[in-house]
């Protein structure tokens, strides 16, 4: 029985090590959050990119209180505009190295002159910055052996003298 054991958790050890390592990549999210928007208001947030990639805006409008209309948001440096968009969605941008501002616009009006907008600026930069991920199907397996090793574990009869 216990060399049962021993192989199945040799095989179990031996697929886990030929499974191969993957990596992750991750983006950098530069701001994610709501705005309120009271009659007709603008909102900037600035921020500062070291290697070329790609801005992503979202702009979404959150139904509370008055919808807001007239959206427009874009994306600005200190060279002029990058690019705009009207209404709420998705839009990408192609951007280098340096500082950036997007602004988003919008006007609510309603009974209450108050209206929400959720804005999500992410950044993928163009060079692929892989994460490596540890060997979790190797430290699961690790882990389980160890764990039923100790339940199987015989233990040696106490001599009494």
């Amino acid at each position: 029985m216990k060399y049962m054991n021993l192989i199945a958790a040799s095989v179990l050890v031996m697929s886990a090590w030929l499974v191969p390592a993957t990596a992750a990549r991750a983006d950098v999210v530069l701001f994610d959050g709501a705005s309120f928007i009271q009659n007709r208001q603008s909102v900037v947030q600035s921020f500062s990119i070291s290697t070329p990639g790609t801005i992503t805006m979202t702009l979404t409008n959150i139904p509370w209180l008055d919808v807001v209309s007239g959206l427009t948001y874009s994306l600005t440096s200190a060279s002029g505009v990058l690019g705009t968009s009207k209404g709420a969605g998705t839009e990408s941008f192609n951007v280098g190295s340096g500082t950036f501002y997007a602004h988003w616009f919008g006007e609510a009006a309603g009974q209450y002159n108050i209206g929400v907008l959720g804005i999500k600026i992410a950044f993928t930069p163009d060079t692929v910055t892989t994460v490596p991920l540890p060997a979790s199907l190797l430290l699961l397996l690790s882990g389980l052996g160890v764990l039923f090793g100790w339940q199987r574990r015989e233990t040696l009869p106490v001599a009494v003298a």
